[in-house]
């Protein structure tokens, strides 16, 4: 009997799961609900899926005068050319209006086109290699350049709270390998290039009477390598490179300082010869030199929960003293960390110092303290960063916020406030124009 009623409950126990399955099926069946996956169109790719092309006007203004006033069109292209090929191209074509700085310097409104991206790479195993115009970025302290001096830069952008923007790439060859427990990279630059500061040669008056400096120069082939080893929690790179001084330093020609009584004060044989008038046209001036020099460095990083601490070091055996042209070697040091916050606000600081091994260059140690924020909010539509520096010598502070909003898929706007201490310059510095200033900036992407 027992077994009897197990059965008749086994029964209707299958007939209840049975039953509305068959049902949903007939229902679905129906003619309301018939679907025909043949329907679905998928578009085949095309070789213009990888355009985009951005619109962008930007104004700075600074009191009682704009500092810049500037419109630009991108177009960049990425994609696949063939298995292992991939190829990138970014150009961008500014005008800078007749009240932007620059074109007041240069003596009139003018346009200037600059390619960001050239490169084409291969792919191979766990290899690659790229070759054309791009960025090599060593080191690990953000903001600091210890290490990190492959890459000059261009300060005809804008720094607002990103290196990265101001980043000049430069034609060369990268191969890179991808070990078991490290990364192995190489690169090759023909003709290095050096940092910009204005679309046209580089002439400086550095007193009255004096002749005026020009200090545009080429430098030549750039070459290194950069080994980084990875642990569970602890990274380590250590390079070695033969590079130029991404800077012309100004050296003095002409009568000895003897001849002037200068008591060897590098500034009086700059002052002296204008001060005699020896003849209506001296022989005399500064000459523009670029130190090329050895590198040797480190990096590492450690990863202790959110919190990464960073540190980095780097010797070169051949540096310039500016007027004077004596050599002297350097040591460059930076330590600094990023913390990100369980509310995903980043943090990063860092200190960087500088120690001259020669007597004579004045202010031998100098120090720049660094510090930056970011955050997203609202779905990740409004990000908001700060970029703060601090200089020993020159003597400088400054620091800019910026706030970034996409409104939708085509249309972003920009501002950032700045606010600096400059009393204390002698000399204006690219990337703070004043002690306060203002900039909008409105994007159109497609």
């Amino acid at each position: 009997m027992k077994t009897h009623h197990a059965l008749l409950a086994l029964s209707l126990a299958s007939s209840l799961v049975i039953a509305p399955t068959i049902a949903a099926e007939d229902f679905l069946s129906g003619d309301g609900f018939s679907f025909d996956s043949s329907e679905i169109e998928v578009s085949e790719p095309h070789w213009t899926d990888g355009f985009k092309t951005t619109l962008e006007h930007s104004h700075t203004q600074i009191p009682g005068d704009p500092n810049r006033s500037q419109s630009s069109v991108q177009l960049v292209y990425e994609g696949n050319l063939a298995e292992g090929w991939y190829l990138k191209l970014d150009t961008r074509y500014r005008y800078f209006y007749e009240d932007d700085d620059l074109a007041e310097r240069r003596g009139g409104a003018y346009g200037k086109n600059k390619w960001q991206r050239a490169w084409l790479q291969y792919s191979k195993a766990s290899c690659t290699a790229t070759a054309g115009r791009q960025t090599l970025i060593w080191g690990t302290v953000e903001g600091t350049f210890v290490t990190d001096i492959v890459t000059p830069f261009d300060y005809t952008e804008q720094l607002l709270t990103d290196y990265g923007n101001v980043r000049l790439p430069q034609d060369m060859l990268v191969g890179e390998c991808f070990l078991p427990v490290g990364q192995l990279q190489a690169f090759y630059t023909p003709e290095a290039r050096t940092d910009i500061f204005q679309h046209h040669r580089l002439r400086v008056e550095f007193a009255p009477g004096f002749p005026p400096a020009d200090l545009s120069i080429e430098a030549g082939e750039e070459f290194g390598l950069r080994y980084k080893w990875h642990g569970s929690k602890v990274d380590l790179s250590v390079m070695a490179a033969r590079l130029y001084d991404n800077t012309v330093t100004p050296v003095y020609f002409g009568p000895s300082m003897d001849s002037t009584n200068s008591g060897g004060s590098p500034l009086a044989a700059l002052l002296g010869p204008a001060i005699l008038a020896v003849t209506g046209t001296p022989d005399f001036g500064l000459r523009p030199e670029l130190a090329r020099f050895d590198l040797v460095g480190m990096a590492t990083s450690i990863a202790l929960g959110r919190l990464l601490l960073k540190a980095e070091v780097a010797h070169r055996d051949h540096q310039l003293v500016a007027i004077s042209g004596e050599h002297t070697e350097r040591v460059d040091a930076a330590f600094g960390f990023e913390y990100t916050t369980s509310g995903n606000h980043l943090f990063n600081a860092g200190i960087w110092g500088t120690h001259y091994s020669n007597d004579s260059v004045e202010d031998d140690d100098t120090q720049i303290f660094t510090v930056g924020w970011r955050k997203t909010y609202l779905n990740d539509d409004l990000t908001m960063s700060l970029l703060g520096n601090w200089s020993s010598s020159p003597r400088f502070a400054g620091a800019t916020v910026l706030a970034e909003y996409q409104w939708n898929d085509y249309w972003n706007t920009a501002l950032a406030l700045s606010v600096a201490d400059l009393s204390e310059l002698e000399f204006d510095i690219p990337i703070l124009p004043a002690e306060e200033s203002a900039t909008v900036s409105i994007k159109y992407e497609f």
